[in-house]
């Protein structure tokens, strides 16, 4: 067999072809990657710099899920604000309606006493075991009152002091019990204070009245404590995320606002049920029967309303710093991605077109051997043949 021999342009090109194959593998693995820098090897300065900015960057998508989880709370929690300012104003619409009807069908309240022989008599010397100072205690439509056995009382002067009580009357003669009387109706609630002053004169509670009231009047009372039951069970359901800032023993939030900590920001809870908002029922104490006690209710309504706008005022402030931060956050995480990308990133248009050149290098080499190794076979075949 005949050797041929390989020119040093033959071995030139050769070389080239190898070469050109190496390129186009890695071309082809930038490509698939995606990255022109995978290791220290490919560019150390690029690498370590893009490993810095991607470990930022997890840190900061750590904070942005938090930042998020904090925006879920305290965004519900001020829909939910919302919603119970818009239960107190239908709350003060209701009452105010309610406060222009006539009343009627009011029986008196009594409570009536041991009769006294006079009634300008000491009642320390007239009733054994009555002492200077003695007392007790007069509740009626929420307001207590201490009546006092002070030296040289009477049974008239004992009187006067429950005549100056609002909404009641009382009256005590010779030969004649004592007499309180509640003409709206409500409870007369009667309780020993020091001793047994009350016992003595043979007063106790009654209930014996009737409040006035009409229809439009009852239904508001029994609509008003239903709109005081949603209030309290919409802050039960005001939790998000394990975190309730509306409760009766409010949550506080805390939210790190950045990835290396040292800049919270804790946002308060404020309990806001009904009692929290001093809302007191009034169905079962009949409290509208009376304007006055409407206008009780309309100012309880007023100050929630208040409490509420304040809470409300403080979350939503809470709930913009929040939201502007998860907007600098992802701002921030994107144009680190941008720097990592050109670090170590492939531009893959011009990678293709490199891709695209090695290619045809190589083919156009290929192609040039393999006329070199036809030619060889050919010179071959005739120096056989002679």
């Amino acid at each position: 067999m005949v050797d041929i021999p390989i020119t040093a342009q033959t071995r030139t090109t050769l070389l080239a072809l190898n070469q050109a194959k190496a390129l186009i593998d890695a071309s082809s693995k930038r490509i698939t990657t995606g990255l022109r820098v995978a290791s220290p090897f490919d560019g150390v300065s690029a690498f370590f710099d893009a490993q810095d900015l991607s470990t930022r960057t997890v840190n900061l998508l750590k904070t942005k899920e938090r930042l998020t989880d904090a925006a879920v709370v305290t965004g519900g929690t001020v829909a939910n604000l919302d919603e119970i300012t818009s239960l107190l104003n239908t709350a003060k619409s209701l009452v105010t309606a309610a406060k222009g009807s006539a009343v009627s069908g009011a029986v008196s309240t009594t409570s009536t006493g041991d009769v006294v022989t006079t009634a300008l008599a000491d009642v320390t010397d007239t009733i054994a075991g009555a002492v200077d100072d003695d007392s007790f205690t007069i509740t009626h439509d929420g307001t207590s009152t201490v009546i006092t056995n002070t030296a040289g009382s009477t049974f008239t002067s004992i009187v006067a002091q429950i005549e100056a009580i609002s909404g009641l009357s009382a009256s005590v003669s010779d030969g004649n019990a004592i007499v309180i009387t509640a003409a709206d109706g409500n409870d007369i609630n009667i309780n020993d204070t020091t001793n047994n002053l009350a016992t003595d004169l043979g007063l106790a509670s009654s209930s014996n009245g009737t409040v006035a009231t009409n229809t439009t009047r009852s239904s508001a009372e029994t609509q008003f404590d239903l709109i005081r039951a949603n209030i309290t069970s919409l802050v039960g359901e005001s939790g998000f995320l394990g975190t309730n800032l509306l409760k009766s023993s409010p949550d506080d939030l805390v939210v790190a606002l950045n990835e290396s900590g040292g800049n919270d920001l804790t946002v308060s809870g404020v309990a806001s049920t009904s009692s929290a908002l001093s809302l007191t029922a009034v169905d079962a104490l009949g409290s509208f029967a009376t304007d006055t006690g409407i206008d009780i209710t309309i100012a309880e309504i007023d100050a929630a309303l208040t409490t509420v706008n304040t809470t409300r005022s403080a979350i939503s402030t809470d709930d913009s710093i929040i939201a502007s931060r998860l907007s600098f956050v992802d701002g921030l995480v994107d144009l680190l991605g941008e720097g990592v990308d050109r670090l170590v990133g492939t531009d893959l248009d011009e990678e293709s077109a490199n891709l695209l050149a090695l290619q045809t290098r190589h083919d156009l080499s290929v192609t040039g051997v393999g006329l070199f190794f036809r030619e060889g076979t050919v010179l071959t075949t005739l120096l056989q043949l002679r």
